[in-house]
């Protein structure tokens, strides 16, 4: 469903690297895994022409879709999961081949499949031509990284790949007292749990080539960021944390990537843009899981917010995307 209002006249040509589109082929891929959906009640299969005309509403010029919902990829059977990942990735390449100036997709990997996973990557990429990868925070309980998924990462560092990670619903939400939907806290907590077990894993010390894109901010990662201080004080596995990395955790924060979707607010951006390097801050709607009147508030706060230089701004409307998806530049 196209957006109804029209966007800001001062908007910029914004490039959006956190916009869903769950299609169809998504749907029955769950149906044959005998997965459920618990996203909100959304309309989510739009045609190509609707999403651009929805786009333009918004302000949008292009979009790197994210093809999943937090019903994930992998939900016991490492086939069904391949199937899944094979028939969205077919689908999205096909759905963004309409407008390739105005549409990329990211391609669901079958995580924690890691055979199946590095299969997978190869075709997405070298027959695809995906603009990027997309793993969930965790799937079956497993966090992005986990140890286990050493060769998946090394693959993907070779390759120079570019990761989207998307919060899941995690499992606890289901054993707590209270009834506030998953998005509202928990998923920001997900997203920091990556960053966090990537740090001190080592992972983002030893694969330094993927380009990883945190969603919503990097969750609490901007704030928790001089906590991660503590790895080095209060390590209790051997070797510590301080004797593997010596140059401690918070020389990792700026390495990552993040998107605006749900934080653009002063709040929010004041403590990203400390923590943030320079080019790494990216416009995302979280468009259409995200109500038309939220994105206005966001667009009005990045385009007015005396905290931004002209040169952040402009970095975060399309700069910093254009760099790591040049399908959207203009010659």
């Amino acid at each position: 469903m196209a957006a109804q209002a029209k966007a800001t006249s001062a908007s910029p040509d914004y490039i959006d690297v956190h916009h869903h589109c769950v299609l169809p082929e998504y749907q029955a891929a769950l149906v044959r895994s005998g997965a459920a959906d618990p996203s909100r009640p959304l309309r989510k299969n739009s045609s190509p022409q609707e999403a651009i005309e929805a786009m333009e509403a918004l302000g949008i010029a292009g979009a790197v879709v994210n093809p999943l919902s937090v019903a994930g990829v992998h939900h016991g059977s490492d086939a069904d999961a391949r199937y899944l990942c094979q028939s969205v990735s077919d689908a999205l390449a096909k759905f963004a081949g309409n407008a390739p100036k105005k549409l990329g997709f990211f391609a669901p990997l079958p995580y924690p499949d890691i055979d199946g996973s590095l299969a997978h990557m190869a075709y997405a990429l070298d027959t695809l031509n995906a603009d990027g990868l997309i793993l969930l925070s965790s799937q079956n309980g497993i966090y992005v990284g986990d140890k286990r998924m050493e060769p998946l990462l090394a693959e993907m560092d070779r390759r120079g790949a570019t990761v989207f990670i998307h919060p899941a619903r995690p499992a606890l939400v289901d054993t707590l007292s209270t009834q506030i939907w998953a998005s509202i806290i928990e998923y920001t907590f997900e997203t920091t749990r990556v960053a966090a077990f990537l740090i001190y894993n080592e992972f983002m010390r030893k694969y330094p080539n993927i380009k990883w894109i945190l969603a919503h901010a990097g969750g609490c990662l901007p704030f928790l960021s001089f906590r991660l201080i503590l790895m080095e004080e209060q390590d209790i596995n051997q070797p510590a944390f301080s004797t593997r990395v010596p140059e401690g955790a918070r020389a990792f924060v700026d390495r990552f990537y993040f998107d605006t979707a749900i934080s653009g607010s002063k709040a929010a951006l004041s403590s990203l843009m400390e923590v943030a390097r320079p080019g790494h801050v990216m416009y995302g709607s979280d468009w259409p899981y995200i109500d038309r009147h939220t994105i206005d508030l966001q667009h009005e706060c990045l385009q007015t917010w005396d905290g931004l230089t002209p040169a952040a701004r402009s970095a975060i409307a399309n700069e910093s995307a254009l760099a790591l998806f040049p399908r959207f530049r203009k010659n």
